[in-house]
């Protein structure tokens, strides 16, 4: 080997070790940042078991696709209703990482009762743009499950899509016990839930790199859809 191709090779070996070194210090950092934001927040970091690894990925399957989910950054905390999680959901089934979620919130709990739906946020009417984004949403989230109309709820209407790849129906009705009202009050909120879990996040560029007041909010706002949620799966 002459000494152009030996510096080549050196020179390959070291700006690969640099994207490693960069890949791994970045990781560590985030992790970090997000500890130190979680244990704030009251949680602590947990060795993540697969068993909620497959219980959310679950939540996030699509029909005939074949996901397969990792759960990173992952807090816990307990609640009087049962356990709050935070993670990072990233899809790994391609060659590059895909961050489904990024410090998004699960509760389990024994006292609900969800029928299993997804619930997507529209983009905003006031955009120029948002009615063709819409009519693109719409069409993937028929890909997800089947789309539940409300037209007797516009506000509502104009601001998620609702789907179910499992009882439509079902969902139709247990939303009607005045969810429908209640998140037609909100803006941006993405929901997957099933049985006695759901996840919540927001869409937004405030939420990618979450700080403590975004987080404690978020924290919040996934305490008060879970009262919401108890209310309708006790009836």
């Amino acid at each position: 080997m002459d000494v152009l191709s030996i510096l080549f090779l050196l020179g390959f070996l070291l700006v690969f070790g640099l994207i490693v070194y960069l890949a791994v210090t970045s990781g560590r950092k985030d992790f970090q940042r997000k500890q130190e934001l979680a244990q704030q927040a009251g949680f602590a970091p947990i060795v993540v078991e697969p068993n909620l690894v497959n219980r959310l990925s679950r939540l996030y399957h699509r029909p005939g696709a074949q996901n397969k989910y990792e759960l990173r950054n992952a807090f816990r905390r307990v609640i009087p209703e049962g356990e709050m999680y935070l993670f990072d959901l990233v899809e790994t089934s391609s060659d590059e990482d895909s961050y489904s979620e990024n410090q998004a919130v699960a509760i389990i709990s024994t006292s609900l009762a969800l029928p299993q739906f997804t619930c997507f946020p529209k983009a905003d009417p006031k955009y120029a743009l948002s009615g063709v984004a819409n009519k693109i949403l719409e069409w993937g989230m028929t890909k997800v499950g089947t789309p539940i109309a409300f037209p007797e709820s516009p506000e509502f209407q104009s601001r998620y899509i609702l789907t179910s790849e499992d009882d439509p129906n079902l969902v139709r009705r247990f939303f009607e016990q005045g969810l429908v009202q209640f998140f037609s009050r909100t803006q941006m909120y993405m929901l997957h839930g099933m049985g006695n879990i759901f996840t919540f996040s927001e869409m937004g560029p405030q939420f990618k790199k979450p700080d403590q007041d975004s987080l404690s909010r978020r924290v919040n706002r996934a305490l008060e859809i879970l009262r919401q949620f108890q209310t309708r799966s006790s009836q």
